[in-house]
């Protein structure tokens, strides 16, 4: 109830003079743990008792591939954490004796790795985790059999249309930063993998070290005996991390377009791609962004009733503006049923551009938009894991979580005008990439 009567509180804010100040939205208190190694650890009383939710953060994604020829290493190395250690060779018996939910993720940005399991279990795992962050121990037979199953699953993603069409989409729209290539890798380099071994082995001393690793805690323990537990079992491990050298992208001259064709079935989908700025938690021309691909392409937009509902035209339109570490793209995206009507489509979805440079959006559905926002974030509150996994962006762009209140603050303040500053600021036509991919004929084989 305490919860539900906060996120009420919050919801019903409306832009007063107090929400220029830093509010308090985050709605659970926290301890924050920081070893003289650069380990940070954030504990959390939250989610259901007798439960916790255990995250590993490492703040290495694909975006810190720079070596040629080593693409999709952070996904790779992903599946290697799971070969277990000299003191705990059988990972996964271990974990599943506990009924712990485990698994692990890897995206441009972070690799996160994340146990739920009950509280009674919180010594063992914490000896369990930080044992394989600082002794991972893995032969050359059992990497080259995991590159073997890194392989297949790069094979497989392919197959997807979405995937088929963002691998191609990131080459066309940046030059020189490493978000030119997926999470998974270049095909080319993951064929390689197997003899990347000794590779592995410095990856794993380079990125995975206590100044690169951020810990969220979320559940039913002692705040105190927690932080004992984590200063013994992680207070030994050695610094080391050493910052990549990522390439700056150049501002894009000119507009990219290119036409793909997808070998199977398929809609023909149009995305229009822009350069967004980086993640920034005070910045109201970035946040201001965000909230534009709402209002613009969201599922209550104009254009989405025109499109999807009325002339049942476009299957799916959507705007995908979330910010990443660095400057990504900010993107348009639409599913369309017909390929005779995609060019109409790109037309509308540029008429409401340029109407967004110019016009400046109405005040109620701003405000209806951003408490929408909030509302979500606080609504996915209900679990220990939920907690933990709502704070991982802000962990991965900043290394805390201490930035949440100052979003939603940023937030609260934007007004109109930001909103149509930012559509001139970043949607941009002469930086633009625009990318369509069609089914071949035959697709359906």
């Amino acid at each position: 109830m305490k919860i539900l009567a906060t996120i009420a509180a919050l919801c019903l804010v409306g832009g007063t003079a107090a929400t220029q100040q830093r509010e308090r939205v985050f709605p659970f208190e926290y301890q924050t743990v920081r070893l003289d190694n650069g380990f940070t650890a954030y504990l959390i009383k939250a989610g259901a008792p007798g439960q916790i939710a255990y995250y590993s953060i490492v703040r290495t994604g694909s975006r810190d591939e720079v070596e040629e020829g080593k693409s999709g290493f952070a996904h790779f190395f992903e599946h290697m954490m799971f070969r277990g250690t000299e003191k705990y060779p059988n990972y996964d018996a271990i974990t599943s004796a506990m009924g712990a939910d485990r698994n692990g993720f890897t995206s441009s940005d972070m690799t996160v790795y994340y146990l739920v399991t009950a509280s009674e279990y919180l010594e063992q795992l914490i000896d369990l985790e930080a044992d394989r962050f600082q002794n991972l121990r893995y032969s050359e037979p059992d990497f080259r059999t995991e590159a073997g199953a890194v392989l297949g699953e790069k094979m497989q993603s392919i197959m997807s249309p979405f995937n088929y069409l963002y691998e191609r989409l990131s080459e066309l729209a940046f030059d020189k930063h490493t978000y030119r290539h997926t999470t998974i890798g270049f095909e080319r380099d993951v064929r390689a993998m197997p003899e990347g071994y000794e590779y592995s082995k410095s990856f794993y001393r380079r990125f995975y070290r206590p100044e690169n690793v951020v810990l969220v805690l979320v559940g039913d323990f002692d705040h105190a005996e927690a932080e004992r537990l984590l200063r013994a079992h992680y207070g030994s491990w050695q610094p080391g991390y050493v910052t990549p050298d990522i390439p700056v992208e150049p501002p894009q001259q000119g507009e990219r377009r290119e036409t793909i064709t997808y070998p199977g079935r398929t809609l023909p989908t149009l995305t229009l791609n822009y350069k967004a700025p980086a993640w920034s938690a005070t910045d109201r021309s970035a946040v201001a962004l965000e909230v534009l691909g709402d209002l613009a392409f969201g599922s209550t937009s104009p254009l989405y009733q025109q499109l999807v509902i009325d002339e049942r035209i476009v299957q799916g339109l959507g705007g995908f503006f979330e910010l990443q570490r660095d400057p990504a793209l900010a993107t348009v995206y639409a599913a369309v049923l017909e390929e005779a009507n995609v060019p109409r489509v790109e037309q509308l979805i540029a008429e409401t551009i340029a109407a967004a440079k110019t016009q400046l959006p109405d005040a109620q559905r701003l405000a209806d938009t951003k408490r929408a926002r909030r509302y979500g974030f606080l609504m996915g509150l209900e679990t220990a894991g939920s907690v933990a996994s709502a704070t991982i962006s802000f962990v991965v762009n900043t290394g805390g979580i201490e930035a949440i209140d100052d979003y939603y603050t940023t937030l609260e303040a934007l007004t109109p005008e930001d909103i149509r500053d930012a559509a001139r600021r970043y949607l941009m036509n002469e930086a633009k990439t625009v990318m369509t991919m069609m089914q071949a004929t035959g697709g359906d084989q």
